[in-house]
């Protein structure tokens, strides 16, 4: 495990009660592995699942973990503090698929890879797995602050 869930809020702008990811898992390359245990009390659960905003929140928070794992990598290997996590805006959401609703209390597994990056933008493919199943995917356009 790169980030373990008491570390993560170190890595992301979420705070509580939109925090969807505890750990991130893989940094390789250009893809990056998140992991959620979904708690009962998740705001975007609902008659026992975690529901499609919550999917689509999860892969957006899947990258912005992975931008500030980057981001704290480069820091500490050019001797600099770390520097507060990168903020990111989700400019569009395009093919979402819902195959299922994840029960509360399993653990999803988020796999993101980075398809373009163009100076501030990002186009990125995520998955969300549950019980070795995609749960969800979509491509999102992401655009963090400079």
């Amino acid at each position: 495990m790169l980030v373990s869930k008491e570390e993560v809020l170190q890595y992301i702008p979420q705070r509580a009660p939109i925090v969807m990811v505890d750990a991130l898992v893989e940094h390789e390359g250009d893809v990056s592995v998140s992991q959620l245990t979904i708690a009962p009390d998740n705001i975007f659960v609902s008659d026992g699942h975690f529901q499609m905003p919550g999917l689509v929140e999860n892969i957006a928070q899947t990258a912005a973990l992975r931008m500030g794992y980057g981001h704290r990598l480069q820091a500490e290997q050019s001797g600099a503090a770390p520097a507060s996590p990168p903020v990111g805006f989700i400019g569009e959401v395009k093919n979402l698929k819902v195959h299922f609703l994840p029960k509360v209390n399993s653990t999803i597994q988020t796999r993101i890879e980075v398809l373009h990056s163009i100076f501030t933008a990002s186009v990125i493919r995520g998955e969300v797995l549950s019980d070795g199943a995609v749960a969800a995917e979509c491509e999102m356009k992401i655009f963090s602050q400079p």
